[in-house]
């Protein structure tokens, strides 16, 4: 798959899961520079909901200006909002100023436009409007496990750089039990090209 030269890629630099409780995980995360490329597999829905409502609330308070992207899959975009509204989000607000995007991950990554470029246009929208940047917390694994693309997906994500040469961090999610369908190989490749890979327990 050919890649846009909007992304600058880097060389591989081989490492393992780091293991981490929610908290500890969203710690990392917040932390990232905006050229960030992660894999984070998580254990259940529940987990996933906590770690995201955990690093939303916090940006907010903590009034970290940056656009956030959520694309869920094993949820519907309704029950992202329900969750967040319940955390003390308001969601209304945030989405109507463009500062929350929430889109299905099957729309997102095979929708009619490239994600890519939908991505890359966010970032650079967050820049023009003064932001710090682009944060994605996109549940890819979900996504291409449910076509059984896991080829694909490994290609897709191998033609990702492992930093991205624009304000934009990708926090890339797979549930374990679709990480657990890649072969050793594919998980350590996987593993192996994102800049940091955590495991929320």
């Amino acid at each position: 798959m050919m890649v846009s030269n909007y992304f600058l890629m880097d060389c591989m630099i081989p490492g393992s899961l780091e293991h981490h409780y929610v908290n500890e995980a969203v710690n990392q995360i917040i932390q990232a520079e905006y050229c960030s490329h992660y894999l984070i597999v998580y254990p259940d829905l529940t987990t996933l909901r906590e770690m995201y409502s955990q690093y939303i609330q916090r940006q907010i308070k903590n009034n970290n200006n940056e656009i956030i992207l959520i694309t869920p899959f094993y949820e519907t975009t309704d029950s992202v909002r329900q969750i967040l509204s319940k955390s003390g989000v308001n969601v209304s607000e945030y989405e109507k100023e463009k500062e929350l995007v929430i889109i299905d991950s099957l729309k997102e990554y095979f929708g009619s436009q490239p994600d890519i470029l939908f991505k890359r246009n966010l970032a650079k929208y967050a820049k023009q409007t003064g932001k710090n940047g682009l944060s994605i917390i996109g549940d890819i694994g979900g996504a291409y496990t449910h076509k059984s693309k896991y080829d694909d997906l490994v290609d897709y994500e191998l033609s990702l750089p492992t930093k991205f040469d624009i304000d934009m961090r990708g926090f890339c999610l797979y549930h374990q039990k679709d990480f657990n369908k890649f072969s050793d190989q594919q998980k350590q490749q996987l593993i192996n090209h994102h800049g940091k890979a955590l495991k929320i327990e």
